[in-house]
Formats: structure tokens, C-alpha cells, sequence
């Protein structure tokens, strides 16, 4: 007899605009595992760009919609997006909407359940909010979960308990994932190699931070702590990987306090491995985070990290010291900083602990496998 074919259960993955960012990368290094299970992968992007992230989901197997979604106050054309798309997910047969843009939630958990499917939607990020609109989002969920039947995943304990807490919305925690495939400590004199190549003293210390440029990720406390360092560790580089809203004031600020030349601004990179692996010391000055997947990278390179003390930050430290952490206060960043490279012992107590952290928790296989259940249980 020959061999049956396997049906393949079809998802649908919604996003805004798809960008080198965790849920876009995360869900690329897991194609492999969800593919295994048994799933067709697609991905629509709402917004009026498609994205430099693309390429990556068609490379990883993804079929590539683009579909921008009108501002909510385009009430009508939004309405007729709306019986378009459920007219789509009938056509393509698609059995699961997983959605992961905060901006269309509540429309995509009614057009699975006009569309007779199933949705999931995943809250990324410790959303903020004021005490007059609280209501009005904790009616959304409400009313997607329960009338819609929506499930709600968080992806952190900070943002489960942000949920929960906040907008009285009980969810299902799978923790993010990263690609240890790509993220992995460096062999025996690949660091020296790597400098060499970025042409980097072999006494300098480099500093890196990694993510979007925004008033959220505040990375211009870093450019105002490198005075100081500098001051103390004339051979400085921080590595500046990333770009966004706030980058050109960020630059600025970096010539005006005369650190223009200790920075070297990177933009996104494909291989942020190698410039890890080139650094002493991770950092993360956020206000917020869901969790940092550019963190959870760091530690599974084996490079010790500190952070502010946050929601989705200090999570990394909910069991055990796995980076330094904390107040959000330049003074104590710089500190911080000093003690950290001098004092051996202490950073590879918390390499050590970090790299073992991440491996259990932040897992591919086991997480991507978490969602999965996910799909097959709704």
C-alpha cells in the first residue's frame, strides 16, 4: 500500500507589518517544528507596508498575504475589509486565525467566528492604560473571549500577570522561544576572531544593546552613562543594533555629548550572533517589555546582561540572579557596568545560570509544541 497523505491543518498568523521583531522571528525559527506537526503556514500583514521581514516567512515555507486593514475611524471601509477577509479564510480553508497585532483583535476573533473557525490571539507586550479606557479593554476581551470564543496566550509572567491582574483576563502562558540554531556561546577563540574581523582591540570593552529605537527602549540612558564609562574605560565600543522612531535623536544626542565616536550604530542585522559574541556586556534599558527575546538571545551566547528593573525584564531574574538588575537610574547603570567586568566571578556565576535558564524556558521545541495544543485543542 502506499503511503496516506497527511492532512495538513491550515493557520493563519495576522501581524502588523512584519519587521526583524520577536513574534516575526520567533514563529520563522519555529517553521521547522509547527511543519512537523502537521501545519500549513500562512502569515497576512495588516499594515500599509509589508515589511523587510518577508522574505524570512517565504524562506521558512510561509505563504505571504499583504492586506491593509483601514483606520479604525473608516468605520465603514473597515466593515467591508472585514467581509472580505472572512470571505478569504473560507476560500483558502484556513482552520485557525492566530493573531498577534494588539490593533485588530477584537475584528479578527469575529471574523473566525463569522468564518465558523477558531482564533487565538496572543498578547505580546505589558500594555499600559488609563483608568477611563481600562473598562472599555477589558469589555474587548470579555466580549472576543466569550461571545467569540477567542483564546487568549501570554507569553511571559509579566504580561500573564499584567492580564490578569489589570484587565481581570485569564489566559494561557507559553513562554516566548528563540532559535538555538542561530544563538549559541562562542567556541574557544571565535570572540578574538570576531573582533579581529570588526576591528576591535583585544582589551576594548564593548557594550551592545539590540532592539528598536523608541521612547519605550531608551537607549538614549546608554549614550548618557558613556561619558562616564569612558571616562574610566577610554577603549570603549557600544554597539547600537536597531533602528526606529527615536534613532536620528539618538545620534544627535551622541554628538552632542561628544560619544558620537565610541558608537558604533549598526542598524538591523542579520547576524546579530556576531556581534554578541564581539561584547562584554549586554544591556537593556527599557521602560516595559512582554519579554526580550534580544535578552533571552544575549544569555544563550553566554553574555551577561543588565537590566532595568521592569515589567518583562525582571523576569529573567524570578528564580535565580541571571543578570544584574536594576533601577532605572544612569548612576546605577554605569556602576553596574564597572562591577560586572571586574568581578569575574560574579559574571560567570550568572553566565552560567543564565544560559541554563533560557535553555529550559524559553525552549523551542517544547514551547512551539505548547502552541501547537493550542490549535488542537480549540
Amino acid at each position: 500500500m502506499g503511503n496516506a497523505s497527511i492532512r495538513m491543518m491550515k493557520v493563519l498568523h495576522i501581524l502588523h507589518e512584519l519587521k526583524y521583531s520577536g513574534a516575526e522571528i520567533m514563529y520563522v525559527d519555529a517553521a521547522p517544528v509547527f511543519k512537523s506537526l502537521g501545519y500549513d503556514l500562512s502569515v497576512v500583514a495588516t499594515a500599509k507596508n509589508l515589511g523587510e521581514f518577508s522574505p524570512k516567512f517565504r524562506a521558512a515555507g510561509y505563504t505571504v498575504y499583504h492586506k491593509t486593514i483601514p483606520k479604525k475611524k473608516a468605520v465603514i471601509q473597515r466593515l467591508g475589509y472585514y467581509s472580505k477577509f472572512i470571505n478569504f479564510i473560507k476560500r483558502e480553508q484556513y482552520e485557525v486565525i492566530h493573531n498577534h497585532s494588539s490593533a485588530t483583535y477584537w475584528g479578527m476573533a469575529l471574523c473566525a467566528r463569522l468564518a465558523g473557525i477558531k482564533c487565538v490571539h496572543t498578547f505580546h507586550n505589558v500594555f499600559p492604560t488609563s483608568w477611563y479606557s481600562r473598562w472599555y479593554h477589558i469589555w474587548m476581551r470579555w466580549t472576543a473571549k466569550n461571545l467569540f470564543n477567542c483564546t487568549f496566550q501570554t507569553i511571559s509572567d509579566s504580561v500573564y500577570q499584567n492580564e490578569h491582574e489589570i484587565f481581570l483576563n485569564n489566559t494561557t502562558l507559553v513562554n516566548n522561544w528563540y532559535g538555538n540554531n542561530r544563538f549559541y556561546p562562542a567556541a574557544q577563540g571565535e570572540k578574538e576572531v570576531i573582533r579581529k574581523e570588526l576591528n576591535i582591540d583585544t582589551d576594548a570593552l564593548v557594550l551592545i544593546s539590540v532592539g528598536g529605537c523608541s521612547h519605550i527602549k531608551r537607549h538614549s540612558d546608554i549614550i548618557k552613562a558613556l561619558p562616564r564609562i569612558i571616562e574610566k574605560y577610554p577603549n570603549t565600543i557600544y554597539f547600537h543594533l536597531g533602528e526606529g522612531d527615536t534613532l536620528s535623536g539618538e545620534e544627535k544626542l551622541a554628538k552632542d555629548l561628544k560619544v558620537a565616536k565610541y558608537i558604533r550604530f549598526k542598524g538591523n542585522q542579520k547576524n546579530v550572533r556576531k556581534f554578541l559574541i564581539s561584547s562584554d556586556i549586554y544591556l537593556m534599558t527599557s521602560k516595559f517589555e512582554g519579554i526580550s527575546l534580544t535578552t533571552i538571545e544575549a544569555m544563550a551566547c553566554k553574555i551577561p546582561a543588565v537590566l532595568y528593573d521592569v515589567p518583562g525584564l525582571r523576569d529573567f531574574n524570578s528564580t535565580q540572579q541571571n543578570a544584574v538588575l536594576i533601577k532605572a537610574d544612569i548612576s546605577e547603570l554605569v556602576q553596574s557596568i564597572n562591577k560586572l567586568y571586574n568581578d569575574n566571578l560574579l559574571k560567570e556565576d550568572i553566565i552560567s545560570k543564565a544560559k541554563f535558564f533560557v535553555d529550559e524556558k524559553y525552549n523551542m521545541e517544547k514551547n512551539a509544541r505548547s502552541i501547537a495544543k493550542l490549535y488542537n485543542q480549540i
